[in-house]
């Protein structure tokens, strides 16, 4: 009985030992064929990935390539645009052709189309027919026509402009200081004259300067013998401009006016119009114009109309 028991227990152990041993051996088995799928996934999932990558990598290089090539060839292609963004400036006079209907009639040429700094020097073909002055102020001296040119340099390049300047009048009229009052024009009526321009073009509110007043705007011209003076103007900062007429006593006073005039236009364009528009007013509508004893200062966008009414009194 002790045998069969020892012999029972002995094949117990033994069924034991090959059940243990074989599920140690399913177990290696399943290690190996896990660890080998997953490693094939790995593999195949990472080359998945670095083709991925490689192919995002080219296209980067591929389309920064493309670019890059095309910023050359856009930059290197059309050398003309890039040129087109230094323009050139062309200058011009602001008047072409003029006619001066008797002697000391006057007119202001400027050059236009410029900025910065630049330097402009006016010459008269024949200065017998007609003047000019260093800033371009032209003056009619006798019947004729003439060219007026104005040599203007910036930055090393050179422009030469002209204008054409007629004088017309009758020779038996009257020339000189005394051409004014021999041609009749004592007869001009200045206040008739400021109230048709007044009425035909819009003028800020002016209001007249004498005394003081005329002294701070206008400095020396209470010390003018006048016949006639209407010094029109405004005190308000926002200038936008001026209209003034004078009948001078003595005609050696015709040159004082004018420079009187020109001086208030000097310092209104050099700061004290304060404002852009204003200055910008003062700079390119302002005119001083004489006939005989007769001076008028106008800054208006349409001084040259203004002018020629005036220059049209004394033809």
């Amino acid at each position: 009985m002790k045998q069969v028991i020892a012999l029972l227990l002995t094949l117990s152990v033994m069924v034991l030992a090959i059940a243990c041993g074989g599920t140690g051996q399913n177990d290696v088995q399943n290690d190996t064929q896990n660890n080998t799928q997953n490693s094939v996934q790995d593999d195949a999932q990472n080359d998945v990935q670095n083709d991925v990558q490689d192919d995002a990598q080219d296209e980067t290089q591929e389309d920064d390539g493309e670019t890059a090539q095309d910023d050359v060839q856009n930059d290197g292609g059309d050398p003309q645009e890039d040129g087109e963004t230094d323009s050139q400036e062309v200058p011009t006079l602001s008047h072409s052709d003029v006619t001066l209907k008797a002697a000391g009639n006057s007119f202001t040429l400027e050059v236009k189309g410029m900025s910065g700094a630049y330097s402009v020097a006016y010459t008269s073909a024949d200065a017998g027919i007609a003047t000019v002055n260093e800033k371009g102020v032209v003056t009619a001296a006798a019947p004729g026509t003439t060219t007026v040119s104005a040599s203007v340099e910036k930055d090393g390049r050179a422009y030469e402009l002209s204008c054409t300047v007629r004088c017309s009048w009758k020779e038996d009229s009257g020339s000189g200081s005394n051409s004014g009052d021999s041609s009749g024009t004592a007869s001009v009526d200045l206040t008739a004259f400021y109230n048709d321009m007044t009425g035909k073009y819009e003028f800020q509110d002016l209001q007249a300067f004498s005394g003081e007043v005329l002294e701070t705007y206008y400095p020396g011209m209470g010390a003018v013998s006048t016949k006639q003076c209407l010094i029109m103007g405004t005190m308000i900062t926002m200038n936008n401009g001026e209209f003034c007429l004078v009948e001078v006593s003595d005609s050696k006073d015709v040159d004082t006016v004018k420079s009187i005039f020109q001086a208030r236009i000097d310092y209104m364009v050099n700061g004290g119009a304060w404002y852009p528009a204003p200055t910008e007013q003062w700079t390119n509508n302002s005119r001083v114009v004489s006939s005989g004893n007769f001076v008028m200062m106008v800054v208006h966008e349409s001084c040259d109309d203004i002018v020629e009414a005036f220059n049209g009194l004394f033809a």
